[in-house]
């Protein structure tokens, strides 16, 4: 488990962008992926304000508390749907005049729309998420200058943001429970997915996806990151820096306000890790705000339609 989580995306310093391990080009994973990965989320997101949402439900979007409010609509663009950018109009009426629904103990927040989404995410409802492969999506730019100690590379700081949202993967690595409910974390490691990512400025309220029997389901809001890093304990030198780490051996790891960690440096890698709220955990209350049963719920719900369907057109007379 990681020495801290001092840096939390906040809106002093909101999360940036996809960071993958293997390539610094702008342009990776900026469209619908393929392959292994082909409708694994890419399609529910949309963009609200600065940062990601994801449709769970017909009139329904899930994503982060921590960047506040970000105006009145959600554009699903052309990049996620495949055609054209629709931008729908957030229910600034919804739960009593509120304007959304925030889950209690958690950093998770649902909005409600008034027109109708084409299709939702199906929520993750388990609790083995740990070992599965996971794809989280965000918005910003790529990864920044080399970190090195010594001459060698341990990771890369963040990169200026752009805005473009972006795709990636990585291995669910553990369950954390945080003052704000059960986080997924996910190691950026050198020997990852073959599109090993983290997170960083502007990730934020992106959706996180696990393949569970072959289908791609909500799992996760992104969240969080571990930092700050710095090459010393000094405070107020203004050395410190944010940065995905493959390999945080040698960094002192914390903030000036809060104190710094020196993180050994073993000959295995340390690797830095990201966060996102666990839906599982909030998975009935979140179906209970959107009216949306449980997968194996509405299974049943079809079937029984099916069947009364079935039998109504026994009892109709041939013409």
């Amino acid at each position: 488990m990681p020495v801290v989580i001092a840096w939390l995306c906040v809106s002093v310093t909101p999360c940036r962008a996809v960071l993958f391990y293997d390539t610094g080009d702008s342009g990776h994973n900026t469209t619908a992926p393929t392959g292994a990965f082909e409708d694994s989320g890419w399609q529910y997101e949309g963009q609200y304000g600065a940062y990601l949402g994801t449709i769970i439900a017909p009139q329904y979007f899930i994503t982060a508390q921590h960047f506040g409010t970000q105006g009145s609509t959600f554009t699903h663009s052309g990049i996620f749907n495949g055609g054209a950018d629709v931008t729908y109009n957030i229910d600034l009426t919804a739960n009593s005049g509120a304007g959304y629904w925030d889950i209690a103990g958690t950093d998770l927040r649902i909005f409600k729309v008034e027109e109708l989404f084409p299709y939702y995410a199906p929520l993750y409802t388990g609790s083995l998420e740990v070992g599965l492969t996971m794809v989280t999506h965000g918005r910003g730019g790529p990864r920044g200058a080399e970190v090195l100690l010594s001459s060698t590379l341990h990771g890369w700081e963040h990169g200026s943001p752009d805005g473009i949202a972006r795709w990636g993967s990585n291995t669910v690595s553990g369950v954390y429970a945080s003052g704000l409910g059960d986080l997924l974390t996910a190691s950026f490691s050198a020997g990852g997915t073959s599109e090993e990512a983290s997170l960083s400025n502007g990730d934020s309220g992106g959706g996180v996806f696990v393949n569970d029997g072959g289908i791609w389901k909500l799992a996760g809001v992104n969240y969080s990151v571990d930092g700050r890093f710095d090459t010393n304990n000094t405070v107020g030198d203004g050395s410190d820096f944010d940065a995905a780490m493959f390999d945080r051996g040698g960094f002192y790891q914390g903030s000036d306000a809060f104190g710094w960690t020196l993180i050994p440096n073993l000959p295995l890698d340390n690797p830095s890790s990201m966060y996102a709220s666990r839906i599982s955990t909030s998975a009935t209350e979140i179906m209970t705000i959107t009216a949306v049963p449980e997968p194996h719920s509405a299974f049943l719900v079809m079937i029984a339609a099916a069947g009364c369907l079935m039998q109504r057109r026994r009892l109709t007379p041939q013409a």
